[in-house]
């Protein structure tokens, strides 16, 4: 079996300007039984992850389509080349690419993976657009139940019935066999933009990088992954505010996730204060799986991650935020009992999700090409 995974303009296949699309494709081809058929697709990156086949297409904007477009119809050009290779396509969060893909390849199964809100998505706004989806694709995928749920709102329960919309969430590998000790640190990691939050946690923790000078504050991100030239007014007022705050202070920027990683493993708090709705968030995830106490909103896929293990705040402000992280600062037995919880709970190791995608890829490239 081929497997050509084709990803969005501007996500960086690469350690150095990885965002969340582009780590979830590079896990998963890790952990893959067909990691050494599948070829990923994507915008051109000089130093790309390591030990994964992938094709770099340089990307020219063309008088009649864009850039995205222009990803796919480089990469058609490689499918024309190769039509005799009994292969599946499978296309990352652009449902208008995938309803292009439909109408230009023949004889070959495609399918779709949301990792946003499908109801914000061109090609997918509309219920006709996403009834179209369930009903060309080989299958769906979505990060979470509860993107799941937002593709389905509106068309009713009839489409629920299809059997080829799945729930693949986000997953990382633990790799530690032993429990990291904890430093006393906190930190928002995360892009530095209004929906993040980050101007939520520099806000709750005014009063307290004073009274609690032995703890670390520290904030992980700009404002565009990899990106540090493009600093936003609202990633520069973030800087200053935060940095004027104490000495126990950290400004990191923006860190390769290996580098962020390494940090995670001995981080005792990690807040993450989204006021929109996450699709499931990779951030919240690294911490719950190297043991961190999570803060986290009630928001979105954040939920599914955390519920029961992480500690869920509705309707997040500055206020309900620093009563929370005051809390397990004061507490070491209560933040002690959430470290716990998110290494005993977690469940989200790569090498086990991947699973249920390689056999639903099984199922149809058999039912495809064999029957």
């Amino acid at each position: 079996m081929n497997i050509d995974i084709v990803m969005p303009y501007k996500e960086i296949f690469s350690e150095k300007n990885a965002s969340a699309v582009s780590l979830t494709i590079k896990n998963s081809c890790e952990f893959s039984e067909f990691k050494s058929s599948i070829k990923v697709f994507g915008q051109f990156t000089e130093v790309p992850f390591a030990d994964i086949n992938f094709i770099g297409l340089k990307i020219k904007k063309f008088l009649h389509f864009g850039k995205n477009r222009s990803i796919l119809m480089n990469y058609l050009n490689f499918h024309k080349k190769d039509t005799s290779l009994r292969k599946i396509i499978e296309i990352h969060n652009r449902p208008y690419l995938f309803n292009l893909a439909i109408r230009k390849v023949r004889n070959t199964p495609i399918s779709l993976h949301f990792h946003n809100d499908p109801t914000e998505m061109r090609g997918s706004k509309t219920t006709s657009e996403r009834i179209q989806i369930a009903k060309n694709a080989h299958a769906v995928y979505f990060v979470s139940q509860f993107i799941k749920d937002r593709f389905l709102d509106g068309i009713g329960k009839d489409l629920n019935k299809l059997n080829n919309l799945y729930v693949l969430q986000n997953a990382i590998e633990r790799t530690l066999h032993k429990q990291p000790e904890k430093n006393k640190e906190i930190a928002f990691v995360g892009r530095l933009v209004q929906e993040k939050g980050a101007h939520v946690f520099v806000q709750s923790i005014r009063s307290l990088v004073k009274k609690y000078p032995e703890w670390k504050f520290r904030i992980i991100g700009t404002s565009k992954a990899g990106n540090e030239k493009l600093i936003t007014n609202y990633e520069k007022k973030i800087i200053k505010d935060f940095t004027a705050l104490g000495h126990n202070t950290e400004y990191s920027g923006f860190l390769s996730n290996n580098e962020v990683k390494e940090i995670m493993k001995t981080l005792s708090i990690l807040v993450v204060p989204s006021l929109w709705r996450e699709p499931f968030c990779l951030v919240a995830l690294e911490g719950f799986c190297y043991g961190a106490a999570v803060i986290a909103s009630k928001v979105g896929g954040l939920s599914e991650i955390l519920d029961g293990t992480g500690l869920l705040i509705e309707d997040i402000d500055e206020i309900k935020l620093e009563k929370s992280i005051t809390s397990l600062i004061q507490n070491k037995k209560l933040l002690k009992d959430y470290q716990n919880k998110s290494w005993i709970n977690y469940k989200f190791n790569q090498s086990q999700i991947i699973k249920k995608q390689d056999k639903i890829r099984n199922e149809i490239f058999n039912s495809f090409y064999l029957s």
